[in-house]
């Protein structure tokens, strides 16, 4: 049977919880340490499928989605026994949550990759895009500042955008710290003080 064992990066952490607690305990022991420092952070998945490792770690990395996922759409696929509803009915309605679970995976994923799931929960978060309403003639793209939300805060408006689904108002550059430098006057000559002297040499004008 195949297995698969990767060191994950949270080896440290587990290390330094063992020496914690160690040290709490007063009972550290060199050579037990030794013989569990090589294992810290270690997992071991044991399959009946011949799967490459990074596929195996994939599904170890998935398990908290799953858990989410199937939290939030509690449903048993029991297509042998429909009771009093029609087959159609119950294949319809699994199919249904089919679509609505892969949806689902793809909204996580993207949330997760915009690290909005590191503020608040992924139900938070559809609580949240779910009071994004807007205006039926509104523009096929959306922009925040179009005018066309209705009753949507501010931090509704930077989730959409965190999410690509509205294009963010465009923000000015940062003006610069300080006085504005003043531009050299250009030099001009300066007439002297009192009247003006006449022409000694004056040239006669024809009469």
């Amino acid at each position: 049977m195949p297995l698969s064992s990767f060191h994950a990066r949270k080896a440290a952490i587990e290390e330094a919880d063992y020496l914690t607690k160690t040290e709490n305990k007063k009972n550290f022991e060199p050579e037990k340490y030794s013989k569990k420092s090589s294992l810290f952070g270690v997992i071991v998945f044991e399959s009946d499928q011949d799967l490459n490792p990074k596929t195996a770690y994939q599904c170890y990395d998935d398990r908290w989605l799953l858990e989410l996922v199937f939290n939030r759409y509690k449903s048993d696929d029991c297509l042998d026994k429909t009771n009093v509803q029609g087959d159609f009915s119950v294949i319809g309605s699994e199919f249904v949550n089919f679509i609505t679970t892969v949806m689902t995976c793809r909204i996580i994923r993207k949330a997760t990759r915009a690290g909005l799931l590191n503020k608040k929960s992924y139900g938070d978060l559809m609580d949240d895009l779910s009071s994004a309403w807007r205006k039926t003639n509104a523009p096929q793209k959306p922009k925040t500042d179009d005018g066309c939300w209705v009753h949507t805060l501010q931090i509704v408006f930077e989730e959409l955008e965190a999410l690509g689904l509205s294009e963010p108002v465009h923000k000015p550059e940062p003006k610069k710290r300080g006085r504005k430098k003043k531009e050299p006057e250009v030099s001009k000559t300066k007439r002297s003080r009192g009247r003006p002297r006449k022409d000694a040499n004056q040239s006669v004008g024809l009469l």
